[in-house]
């Protein structure tokens, strides 16, 4: 089973190499490597997370908070244009949109966390640098959750880093409540291990060893 995020994350993924292959003028024997050593890092970083939710199996935000604070008042987002307000525990619900359900699997790790540490490892390897250099503007209103709403402004955001490109990811899933620290944390941690081995394998390919 994969989850979801993972699976949006693997996305976004695959399309930074392409921003990375044009900005360092890549010819087809580099994107083939390139490729395929992070993807093979992405779907080792998969299995290796769902290892890990398995073994330890540990509950979700959205079951933890409404299990927890049943019954009383909690400061929380309210839906879509409503902002933060005082509700009820029980009718706790992540900063998604109504379609975009929390997971049916355990929190820790996150395998969203895992599978962009890997990347981020990755192209840290390939092209011997953390330096990612990319930015993204979203214009106002142009939210999927809070469509007119949010952000009120124009936000732009920028990543010097492919590891900071990985850790913003990984925050998404705490902004969003999807996971909590330990989960995001973990997985960081989790795919930049899975990623150096699959690295390493891939020299073996590309060496022909």
């Amino acid at each position: 089973m994969v989850e979801i995020g993972a699976l949006t994350g693997s996305k976004i993924w695959a399309h930074i190499p392409q921003y990375v292959s044009k900005r360092d003028s890549h010819d087809l024997d580099r994107d083939v490597k390139l490729f395929f050593a992070l993807n093979n890092a992405q779907l080792d970083g998969s299995v290796a997370a769902w290892d890990v939710k398995r073994y330890y199996d540990s509950v979700r935000p959205i079951s933890a908070i409404r299990f927890l604070y049943a019954g009383k008042e909690v400061q929380a987002w309210g839906g879509p244009g409503l902002g933060t307000r005082a509700i009820d525990g029980a009718t706790w619900h992540p900063y998604q949109p109504a379609t975009f359900v929390t997971p049916p699997g355990p929190e820790f790790v996150s395998a969203h966390s895992t599978i962009s540490s890997a990347a981020a490892e990755v192209l840290k390897s390939f092209t011997g640098s953390n330096y990612y250099g990319a930015s993204w503007k979203q214009p106002a209103g142009a939210s999927l959750i809070e469509p007119g709403v949010t952000p009120s402004t124009p936000v732009r955001l920028s990543w010097e880093t492919f590891t900071g490109a990985a850790e913003e990811a990984g925050m998404s899933r705490l902004f969003g409540g999807i996971h909590i620290s330990d989960g995001n944390v973990g997985g960081l941690k989790l795919g930049q291990e899975v990623a150096k081995r699959a690295w390493d394998k891939a020299q073996t390919y590309f060496n022909g060893d």
